[in-house]
């Protein structure tokens, strides 16, 4: 009898919940995507302020929301549904993930966040704004921001990173007085100069090459008439080949400045 009562048991709450997943999804997995994908410390968090999407830092004022762009002190989110936390909770205890997908609090600040964007620190306590300068950031953007404010995925990956412009003669030499500044600095004025000494080499050796195989053409032509043809023949190839190389050259100064 108790076997059978079990069995039968078994079956209504079955279909029980087929009948309640089919109806309610939205309530199924609403903890499932309210989670974050990265795995969560419990620690102690001195800002009461600080809510789930928050950005938070470790400052000498304790653990508290990031309240300035680019902020060097960044450790992570503020989760609400882990999917892995580590640490006991305690008291004063949140769940914050440093690495992995999770849910943030964005503004549009500094301009809209499309997916791909890096998303940094903001002057508003715990939101994040689009990174448009180097900087310390919190990660890259996973979807868009629809609206002016609100939460969006973020992968989280704190790092330093070189937002680089338009190579300019202004940006080099920006980049050579800030990189007396900014060790990390450094190593891009490095890149731009080698890809300028490249490009620029390679243009004008392109150039000289040009002129004096063009006069050396003419000058041929006139000691020697009746080989017109073929001279200007030698000189289109002379010049094509000139050209290629000069090419090659700037594609190797942009593959630097752009790849490397």
């Amino acid at each position: 009898m108790g076997p059978a009562m079990d069995t039968k048991t078994a079956i209504i709450l079955f279909f029980a919940a087929t009948i309640i997943a089919v109806v309610y999804p939205s309530k199924i997995l609403s903890a499932e995507l309210n989670s974050s994908s990265g795995i969560a410390a419990n620690i102690p968090v001195d800002d009461n302020l600080a809510r789930p999407g928050d950005i938070i830092s470790k400052t000498d004022e304790g653990t508290v929301r990031s309240s300035s762009e680019y902020d060097k002190n960044l450790f992570g989110v503020v989760v609400e549904n882990p999917s892995v936390s580590v640490n006991k909770i305690g008291p004063n205890t949140r769940p914050v993930v440093s690495y992995g997908e999770v849910f943030v609090n964005v503004s549009d600040k500094k301009g809209s966040i499309k997916r791909g964007d890096f998303v940094t620190s903001s002057g508003s306590a715990g939101v994040g704004q689009k990174a448009i300068d180097s900087g310390f950031v919190l990660g890259k953007a996973l979807e868009n921001l629809n609206g002016s404010s609100g939460q969006i995925r973020v992968f989280v990956n704190i790092q330093y990173r070189q937002l680089e412009g338009r190579p300019t003669f202004n940006r080099l030499l920006t980049l050579l007085t800030t990189s007396l500044e900014k060790p990390e600095n450094f190593p891009v004025f490095l890149r731009y100069l080698f890809a300028l000494l490249v490009g620029g080499g390679t243009f004008f050796m392109g150039f000289f090459s040009f002129v004096r195989s063009l006069r050396s053409g003419v000058e041929s032509i006139g000691r020697n008439p009746m080989a017109k043809t073929s001279i200007q023949l030698a000189l289109i190839l002379n010049l094509l080949g000139i050209f290629v190389l000069t090419a090659a050259g700037v594609s190797l100064a942009l593959f630097i400045i752009f790849y490397l």
